[in-house]
């Protein structure tokens, strides 16, 4: 064990040594390292960003919000799953409203009187005013009405109506199911108008939360087309599907866009520091092999110049994930152009695995010599 510490111990003063004797040989690994490390991580961060923005603008846009607008008879009923398991098994939120007829807001423009089923009025309820009174829902988009009490009216003979006002928050899922707003009413104040719901029309929509591919959407179509033909009612499914899917198909390709530039980055890595590091064992060649010659294993000279590497190429890419991260508005911005964006680290972790994975690849490939030239015998080195 004595033997094996100081074994150690004389590798690492040897390795120093040779750092400080020829500090050209680890400077020309830190500098390429680095400054590789640093153009994937700006290439593939760019990467990241684009997907990120137009993931963002298809969620604007309503992209992950499927909606079937359900045909039903008057007494028919529709049965859908409680918001728990929607939750559950979609990690979405449902809504499901009656057409109760139209309104006239004092500004002219029209708008639906929605009911809103009962099960799912906590998804709601945060935007509706008082229990008894009809709320306004709107975006503030394309309707823009003061908050607060205001009137709507109803038609000719049923005259006007009290409302509240109330705004969504910017780009919420409501905006885009309710077109831009809607009056959401309690069956008892219909009951007190003597407005009875329009049951051949209902709307449906499942907003989901997570849209890393087309899958989500996939899936909640899937299942509101098995539970229409369960229920035996017909409805039109609205969504972005199709869009969505043709975005897989882009980025799949960008992905392997993405491997081929790692693969690039580290073929010229591995013939770098598989260079470096043959030159200088065969520089030291005659002293590793009287090393061997006293009974050290080749393997710990091999394991010498892998943990060299290693440390060398480590502390490269550190820094260079550290320059990153700390100016990476201005290489996003200002370098690749793509907006005012940033990343956290929990997003662009595929990219840093990734980097990481070749690098050390590299590493172990550069070895390979090293492991070669190790086992040569040694009378042929010592003659």
């Amino acid at each position: 064990m004595k033997s094996l510490i100081l074994t150690l111990l004389y590798l690492a003063k040897d390795t120093i040594h040779r750092w400080m004797t020829r500090i050209s040989s680890p400077l020309a690994r830190v500098l390429v390292v680095f400054f590789l490390s640093l153009c994937a991580l700006a290439a593939l961060g760019g990467y990241v960003i684009s997907a990120k923005a137009v993931r963002n603008s298809i969620i604007e846009r309503g992209g992950n919000i499927v909606v079937t607008i359900l045909s039903l008879d008057e007494g028919n009923t529709f049965f859908l799953p409680p918001q728990e398991f929607i939750e559950q098994e979609f990690h979405a939120d449902s809504y499901l409203f009656s057409n109760a007829g139209m309104a006239t807001l004092p500004d002219g423009k029209a708008v639906r009187l929605l009911l809103c089923d009962f099960s799912r009025l906590q998804t709601v309820m945060p935007f509706l005013g008082s229990a008894s009174m009809p709320t306004l829902v709107q975006d503030g988009d394309k309707i823009n009405l003061p908050q607060g009490p205001s009137e709507a009216q109803l038609g000719n003979r049923l005259g006007r109506m009290d409302i509240q006002v109330r705004t969504l928050p910017p780009k919420h899922p409501l905006g885009r199911i309710l077109d831009g707003g809607a009056i959401i009413v309690q069956k008892e104040f219909l009951d007190h108008m003597q407005v009875s719901a329009t049951f051949g029309q209902r709307t449906l929509a499942i907003c989901t939360r997570d849209l890393e591919s087309s899958a989500p959407v996939r899936r909640v179509e899937s299942f509101l087309r098995t539970l229409q033909r369960l229920e035996g009612v017909y409805g039109q499914i609205i969504s972005a599907l199709p869009l969505l899917q043709e975005l897989d198909l882009v980025l799949g390709k960008q992905t392997q866009c993405r491997i081929a530039f790692c693969l690039g980055i580290s073929g010229i890595v591995g013939i770098l520091l598989t260079a470096l590091a043959g030159m200088e064992y065969r520089q030291n060649e005659y002293i590793y092999t009287l090393m061997k010659s006293f009974g050290i294993h080749p393997l710990l000279l091999v394991f010498s110049f892998i943990v060299e590497n290693l440390l060398i190429v480590g502390a490269s890419f550190a820094g260079a994930l550290a320059v990153f991260m700390y100016f990476q508005r201005v290489i996003v911005k200002d370098i690749l152009k793509m907006g005012n964006n940033t990343l956290s680290l929990l997003e662009i972790r595929p990219e840093i695995e990734l980097i990481c994975y070749t690098l050390l690849g590299c590493v172990l490939v550069s070895s390979i010599p090293i492991f070669v030239a190790a086992n040569r015998e040694i009378g042929r080195v010592l003659k």
